[in-house]
């Protein structure tokens, strides 16, 4: 690796963590504003205000407001799909499929009181849930899509949504280990998934 490349990685590097750290921040307002305000009475413009940014570096990120509440960041349609395609052409789709997960559960915040605060609000506000599911749902079928594509046989489809599903399952229960016991999301996630794959369950 030469010095010209080890420093654009470097300051890809910090781009990247700068980025999060932004995006962490207007969530982190966004919640504390829908905490004291309701739903209702927030506003985007309140959310950047208090984060910090302007209101065109919200829209950088997030959709909407209730994404930056969600914490759904603001992608193209079918990203994930598009980078578990990506991913299963060098890796294959089983091991793309536990990497893209696991990359999307490395962006979750890893402040705990942050999570609890979280899970709260969305208890509170089913117009939240609700938009929630439907953007899992909506991530889950893509993603069943790209598998069955890449997936020999018959019965490609059906493996492919058990394959999803599973692997869905996985990230929940990491969330909940990582809650339980104050570990890192993809901490929390590896150790699942080696429990997982020792077969030592009673499923």
């Amino acid at each position: 690796m030469t010095e010209e490349t080890a420093e654009s990685d470097q300051t890809l590097g910090l781009r990247e963590r700068k980025k999060r750290q932004s995006r962490l921040a207007m969530h982190r307002a966004a919640l504390e504003l829908v905490n004291e305000h309701g739903l209702s009475g927030v506003t985007v413009e309140a959310i950047a205000q208090r984060a910090g940014v302007s209101t065109r570096t919200f829209f950088n990120h997030w959709t909407t407001k209730e994404s930056a509440i969600i914490g759904v960041h603001s992608t193209r349609d079918g990203e994930i799909a598009e980078s578990l395609r990506r991913r299963a052409e060098e890796e294959g789709p089983r091991q793309a499929l536990r990497s893209v997960l696991r990359e999307a559960i490395a962006l979750a915040p890893a402040d705990v009181g942050l999570r609890e605060l979280k899970k709260e609000i969305m208890a509170k506000e089913p117009r939240l849930h609700s938009l929630s599911t439907g953007t899992l749902l909506t991530v889950q079928t893509e993603m069943v899509e790209v598998l069955t594509e890449l997936l020999d046989g018959e019965e490609a489809k059906e493996r492919a949504m058990l394959a999803v599903q599973l692997g869905f399952a996985v990230t929940r229960t990491a969330f909940a280990v990582s809650m339980a016991r104050g570990l890192d999301l993809p901490a929390a996630y590896d150790e699942v998934l080696d429990r997982y794959d020792e077969g030592d369950l009673p499923f």
